[in-house]
């Protein structure tokens, strides 16, 4: 079983610090979020960090396409068998409910990407270019990413 490289331990580090699931499954790790959603983190050296968000067991892609594919088969075999009756609408009425279900897990894997992509930017340059004991922390922030929270809060004024 492959072991985690150096970056991708270090956010894992900070993943956990932060309180998010993170399961290591040798050379990569996934990160659970809500509703059978997860985002799976792959780095080497030559490509970086690349991202995978999945449903379950398959790609956000696929989890859709059969979420779509079920609702319609379903609401075309209520239709014919029962025809136009308030079963074939509870059918479409389920099916319409399946669907923003989808739309939430894009929304969640979308967030936790952005997530991911703002810890990774944090941490200045890549850690081929810099000696170990000169790379900030992924949570500190570098001397090109400086950004203040409080200045772009307008609820942190005091009056």
């Amino acid at each position: 079983m492959k072991s985690l490289d150096g970056d991708l331990a270090t956010l894992v580090g900070e993943l956990e610090r932060l309180d998010y699931i993170v399961v290591k499954h040798g050379d990569f790790v996934c990160v659970r979020l809500p509703l059978i959603s997860s985002v799976r983190i792959h780095h080497t050296a030559e490509r970086g960090f690349r991202f995978v968000p999945q449903v379950g067991p398959f790609h956000r892609s696929a989890g859709l396409f059969i979420t779509s594919a079920v609702a319609v088969a379903a609401l075309a075999a209520s239709a014919l068998v029962f025809g136009l009756t308030p079963v074939t609408l509870t059918v479409g009425f389920i099916g319409l409910v399946a669907l923003a279900h989808d739309a939430c897990r894009f929304v969640l894997t979308e967030a936790c990407l952005t997530r991911l992509q703002q810890l990774i930017a944090s941490g200045g340059v890549p850690r081929s270019s810099v000696a170990a004991g000169q790379r900030p922390a992924l949570g500190e922030a570098s001397a090109q990413y400086n950004y203040d929270q409080r200045a772009a809060d307008p609820t942190s004024v005091v009056r």
